[in-house]
């Protein structure tokens, strides 16, 4: 090799065989598809466009006559793409699948016609929904939200649920200017304000004011601290059959 040729013929040389050695690709593209072109060995790389056409059509022709098979390279759809815009993507344009219009028609009338005309059997459900309202709005009820209508259990308990509640209006304690506080020694006294099972009678049976309703059940409660009353409660009628029944069954025995 002669040391004296330039390095630029060299890599123009190298480059004039790597020519022969492989095909050259020229990519040619149209509306439907692209299509690869291989240019013979030899160095004639001249590409006329009247081949181009005709080579076009013959592809055209065949796509249109077999359209179940495509090419590798078809990336076209079966939409025609001179009605769509220049920016849209023809591998995604259009890929959703029509909709007969008179199904859509269809469907648009059915909705408008459910939401527009009630049907009959709705309309009458709703014509005795009001007449029931209106009629039990017209009766007077004493029942409480959650109560059970059971016209048998009617026992002291349930009755006194529907009694009429009144404030009470009188104040014995104010009548007659006594703090019960001071009378907590009086048994007597403390045992009138007590239920017969032992519990402080509320406000709307003692018919007291807050105040003395408050010094009352103070005046109970030292009574039990101190003994007077007994903690277990008894009333004293109960007391004193019981104490002349023990001394009746004492005087038969002796």
């Amino acid at each position: 090799m002669n040391s004296m040729v330039r390095p630029r013929a060299l890599c123009l040389g190298g480059l004039a065989n790597l020519r022969n050695m492989f095909i050259t690709p020229t990519a040619s593209f149209s509306i439907s598809r692209v299509v690869l072109f291989a240019l013979p060995e030899n160095n004639d790389s001249t590409f006329t466009t009247q081949q181009s056409n005709s080579e076009l059509d013959s592809i055209q022709q065949n796509r249109l006559r077999y359209q179940r098979e495509k090419n590798y390279f078809d990336i076209s759809t079966n939409v025609d793409l001179s009605s769509q815009e220049i920016n849209t993507n023809p591998i995604e344009a259009d890929s959703k699948p029509h909709e007969k219009s008179y199904v859509r028609t269809a469907g648009a009338y059915r909705m408008m016609k459910n939401a527009s005309l009630p049907s009959t059997k709705t309309a009458d459900k709703l014509k005795e929904f009001n007449e029931g309202k209106d009629l039990s709005s017209l009766i007077g009820r004493q029942w409480k939200a959650g109560d059970v209508y059971a016209p048998h259990d009617l026992h002291q308990a349930e009755l006194s649920k529907y009694k009429p509640r009144a404030s009470p209006g009188v104040d014995i304690f104010d009548i007659l200017d006594m703090n019960p506080l001071e009378h907590y020694r009086n048994f007597s006294m403390m045992s009138e304000w007590i239920t017969p099972m032992g519990r402080i009678k509320s406000r709307k049976e003692t018919a007291l004011r807050p105040v003395n309703q408050r010094r009352l059940a103070k005046a109970i409660r030292r009574s039990i601290g101190i003994g007077i009353m007994p903690s277990v409660y008894r009333h004293p009628e109960i007391l004193y059959k019981e104490r002349k029944r023990y001394e009746e069954e004492s005087n038969q025995i002796y």
